[in-house]
Order: C-alpha cells, then sequence, then structure tokens
C-alpha cells in the first residue's frame, strides 16, 4: 500500500524521495509527520484524560519534528531522538493517568499496533531478502537480520539470550513466540487478551464475544506452534495470516464495541396502590 502512495505522490512531487515519504511527507497519511499531527490533533479531544506532562512531551515532539527539516545524514538523529521522545510519552503516561477503562483501551491499541508492526519487520525482512543459495547465513544475511533486532528494540534481549551469533531461525523465534520480549507477536497477543477482559469488564457479553473469541484464538495458535514448523509451511504466509487476523480483531472491537448502539434497557412500569 505504501508503495502504491509513494507512487502517487510522485505524480505531485517529482523529487520527492523514500525518506522523506516516509518521515515527513504530508501526501503519506502514514509518514512519521503526519501520524504525529493526526495524534496531536487526537491528544488535544482528550486533553481532559491525560496528565499535563503527557501533552507537552507530545508537543515538545511535534515543534521538534516541524522546526527543523532533516537532511539526508540526520535521519539517524531524527529516528533515534522521536523513539526516546516516544518512550518518553508512553511511561509518562503510564504513571500519571487513571487504571480506568480508557488506560486499559489505550494500551489494547497499543499491543494491537505492535503485534502488527512486529509481524511486519520480520515480512519485509522475508521478502527484501528473500535468501538464494549461499547468501543464508553469510555477512550480508547476519547484517540484515541485525537491521531486524534494531528495528524492533531486540538487540539487546537476543543478547542476553546468550546468542553470541545473529541467525535468522533465533532472531524469528524471539521475536515472533517470546512469552518475555515484550515486543513478540505471543507478548503483544497475550497482553492484549489481558487489558481486553479489563476493558470491557462491564460490557455485555455478546458485545465482547467476537474479539474475545479471535484473540484467545491467536493466543492458542502461536502457543502451540514453533518456528521450525512455521518456516517450513512458509514464514510469509504465517505472518500474512496473523495480520488478517488483528485486523479482524480490530474490526469486530470497533464494531461491536465503540460503534455499537447503547443497549436499551425496558422501562419499568410503575404499579400504582
Amino acid at each position: 500500500a505504501s508503495n502504491e502512495l509513494y507512487w502517487e505522490a510522485l505524480l505531485e512531487s517529482p523529487e520527492l524521495t523514500h525518506s522523506e515519504f516516509l518521515l515527513s511527507s504530508t501526501l503519506n497519511p502514514g509518514s512519521l509527520r503526519s501520524t504525529l499531527v493526526r495524534a496531536r490533533e487526537l491528544a488535544r479531544g482528550l486533553r481532559e484524560h491525560i496528565s499535563r506532562e503527557v501533552w507537552e512531551e507530545l508537543n515538545a515532539l511535534y515543534l521538534f519534528l516541524s522546526r527543523r527539516r532533516f537532511g539526508p545524514n540526520e535521519i539517524h538523529e531524527l529516528c533515534t531522538e522521536t523513539q526516546r521522545r516516544t518512550q518518553t510519552i508512553l511511561g509518562l503516561y503510564d504513571n500519571t493517568v487513571l487504571r480506568d477503562e480508557g488506560r486499559e483501551w489505550f494500551r489494547c491499541g497499543m499491543y494491537l499496533e505492535r503485534a502488527d508492526m512486529t509481524s511486519r519487520i520480520i515480512d519485509a525482512k522475508y521478502h527484501i531478502l528473500l535468501p538464494r543459495g549461499d547468501s543464508i547465513g553469510g555477512p550480508f544475511d547476519r547484517f540484515q537480520w541485525v537491521a531486524v533486532l534494531r528495528s524492533a528494540s531486540a538487540r539487546e534481549a537476543y543478547r542476553r539470550l546468550g546468542y553470541s551469533e545473529v541467525d535468522g531461525m533465533l532472531v524469528a523465534q524471539l521475536l515472533i513466540f517470546s512469552v518475555e520480549f515484550p515486543r513478540s507477536l505471543a507478548f503483544s497477543v497475550q497482553a492484549l487478551a489481558r487489558h481486553y477482559q479489563q476493558a470491557t469488564a462491564e460490557a455485555p457479553k455478546r458485545r465482547r464475544a467476537a474479539a474475545e473469541r479471535g484473540i484467545a484464538l491467536l493466543n492458542l495458535d502461536l502457543g502451540a506452534a514453533d518456528i521450525e514448523e512455521v518456516v517450513d509451511d512458509g514464514l510469509h504466509e504465517f505472518l500474512d495470516e496473523f495480520q488478517a487476523r488483528l485486523i479482524e480483531v480490530d474490526r469486530a472491537i470497533t464494531e461491536d464495541i465503540f460503534r455499537a448502539e447503547p443497549s436499551r434497557v425496558a422501562p419499568v412500569r410503575l404499579v400504582e396502590d
């Protein structure tokens, strides 16, 4: 989808580079800048539900990105600083808001997005660098798997597991099945299940059932599979199905919870004495 949008954007802005499209272009609704603008607008609408510290840090990040043009040699600085400030915002939010339903829905959204993005990071490596013969396990292959670890903020976690060499199977094992690494698919789905249960504690069962069932099945399937089986059956197919099932969970939450009509309560008849 991003590739199609890029070629459409080139018709309007022929000098647009790939990095500009992904980071700063307003022609790309998924660019870093567009995403932050949308997040700021949403936060403004929810101002009474977030702390002053969160709002100020979000504004600081917005100003950091909007007041300066970053050249090709400054992309690393831009991404590193954005990542640091984003983690600061998440930490501030988690430590300054009430543990209420709103916070649980925030967590649901965060883990849905995290599971989706981690799966896409792995899938991008699979597509762009589909192993060819002696390239498997070679220097270039290892370098790219290191890049995958960095993209998922998983390099230190991988090292602490005691792995001395970067191996694609072990990286995929960590990012898909680890229940201890916070950005893995398995961890994210387990966390999603926990926060969804808390968020819908007061919701009618018929409204929460579809998403609850979808999350439970994802959790069950991740727990029953292993990396060798997934690779043998097709890593891309596994990730593609996982993403499709996440979309179904998201759709069920949107339609059955947020867009559902309020439950109608039958009027109470008063009996006159």
